[in-house]
């Protein structure tokens, strides 16, 4: 492609459309279940099938159970709930549309509390199965407006929306009707004053030992 470069989850700022490496695990017994439409299923699917059969899946994840989402968060409650359909093929590629949406609580850029965000997000993803594929593609398909993942028949659902969910956090949250302490930045610049030398008193001393 034209940027070569597979962005991972670690950087919630980078440009929403471009190649997404989504980690493919292998699947065990031990595995983690999402509820799936009321019942519980394995989180991980074969994503070339689901996309080639056009089928659909929804479900919901526990902001709890997404420990890289939560790095950015101030607390662990919530619930993002997602659904992804089966698209067939786009240009040649399997293809696969994900929703996701949940109220989650960021650090309120004022006050550093709690305060309740709603994100969502729709995007549509084309397939591969590897790295070098992914690379190869036309630096065209940078333009199209879909992105592009390195897929797996054990493909990770986990792992897919809770990259959705980091790329949907907004830059900044504050409290829309005002926070009830003082914000945290006036304490510090409180602070700062006390520390700084008043510049009259330093003028004043310096006078005296003249």
């Amino acid at each position: 492609t034209a940027s070569g470069r597979l962005r991972t989850c670690s950087d919630p700022q980078y440009p929403r459309r471009g190649l997404r490496h989504l980690r493919a695990e292998e699947i065990s017994a031990a595995g983690k279940t999402l509820r799936i439409k009321g019942r519980k299923m394995t989180q991980y699917v074969d994503i070339f099938e689901l996309c080639k059969r056009e089928e659909g899946l929804e479900g919901e994840v526990p902001v709890k159970d997404l420990p890289q989402l939560c790095t950015f968060l101030a607390t662990d409650r919530g619930v993002i709930k997602f659904a992804a359909s089966g698209e067939g093929e786009i240009r040649g590629l399997p293809a696969a549309t994900l929703s996701m949406e949940g109220d989650v609580d960021m650090f309120c850029a004022r006050c550093n509390k709690p305060v309740t965000v709603h994100i969502e997000s729709e995007a549509v993803f084309r397939f591969v199965k590897t790295e070098a594929e992914a690379n190869a593609l036309p630096i065209e398909d940078d333009e199209e407006g879909e992105d592009v993942a390195v897929g797996s028949r054990h493909f990770d659902l986990e792992d897919w929306v809770e990259e959705e969910a980091i790329l949907s956090l907004p830059r900044m949250a504050v409290h829309e009707d005002g926070c009830e302490e003082k914000p945290v930045w006036e304490d510090e610049s409180e602070a700062e004053e006390e520390k700084r030398p008043n510049p009259f008193a330093v003028l004043a001393g310096l006078k005296t030992h003249e």
